[in-house]
């Protein structure tokens, strides 16, 4: 079951950024991010506001957990704003990597074959990457761009690793989609802290971008509170590792919507991300 919840979190997040491929280079990273992140603060305000805990470190954790979110989503957005969803995809989705090794540390034991799965979902998102066509992918970028999209990458795959983790612990008190509500104040406050230094952007706010902002932040609230719900199940670690698979979704969905195209490379790499989900599900003994 973990592992559908995270192959579920794949899907709402490659839709989700479709969108910000779309809107980050016109609208401004950062600035798209804070909208999206308040439009998944709106459609979960009911809940928000009913939260309860008598506990100050609960309340301080949600605001970490928000900061730590709030850069996750600064870095990955101004990646789509510099390159292809068919390179930011892959390389942002191997965060959940991370996710295992901490589980390694607190006794999780994956088999071999998991093992394998592992490495054949992270080597995939590699080759997808990698081989593209010649007019698009990494190679449409300049040498001098590729070590600051590098930044941006590193810094969404570390904190999208640890608001998982810290994410699913708090989820245990406020509940699943609350969390995913919770953390979004102080995730508004870091990205308006980048919108307000930001170059004003060339494309205005209308409502049929407001609506896709809302509609962004609707499936990055489904793809949470999945996430969360991770947090009492067995393997959990292994199940965010489905999460991955959000590469090779993401690279078919450009190819369909946003035309980029997708070479035989990539397809190969798309074929060991599924290879690697069907390993891990292989339950432990």
């Amino acid at each position: 079951m973990a592992l559908l919840l995270g192959l579920f979190a794949a899907l709402c997040w490659s839709i989700h950024d479709i969108g910000a491929r779309l809107l980050a280079p016109r609208m401004g990273a950062f600035r798209l991010g804070l909208r999206t992140e308040m439009g998944g603060f709106i459609l979960l305000l009911p809940l928000v506001v009913m939260a309860r805990s008598s506990n100050v470190n609960d309340w301080l954790l949600v605001g970490v957990l928000g900061v730590i979110y709030g850069l996750a989503i600064a870095g990955l957005f101004k990646s789509f704003a510099m390159a292809p969803l068919s390179v930011v995809g892959p390389f942002s989705s191997g965060y959940p990597a991370l996710v295992v090794v901490w589980g390694m540390f607190f006794g999780l034991k994956p088999t071999l074959l998991q093992f394998g799965g592992i490495g054949a979902i992270l080597a995939g998102a590699v080759v997808i990457a990698r081989f593209s066509h010649e007019d698009g992918g990494m190679k449409s970028l300049g040498r001098s761009k590729l070590w600051e999209l590098a930044f941006w990458i590193i810094l969404s795959d570390v904190c999208f690793a640890a608001a998982i983790v810290l994410g699913q612990k708090l989820a245990l008190t406020f509940g699943d989609a609350t969390t995913a509500g919770l953390l979004r104040i102080a995730a508004m406050a870091v990205l308006g802290a980048f919108a307000s230094r930001e170059i004003a952007p060339s494309t205005s706010l209308t409502w049929k971008i407001a609506l896709l902002c809302v509609f962004m932040g609707g499936l990055d609230v489904l793809a949470l509170t999945g996430i969360n719900a991770m947090g009492t199940m067995p393997y959990k670690e292994l199940g965010a590792m489905g999460i991955s698979t959000y590469g090779a979704i993401a690279s078919v969905l450009a190819m369909i919507w946003l035309k980029e195209k997708v070479s035989l490379g990539q397809w190969i790499g798309i074929g060991l991300t599924v290879v690697g989900v069907a390993a891990i599900g292989v339950q432990f003994e």
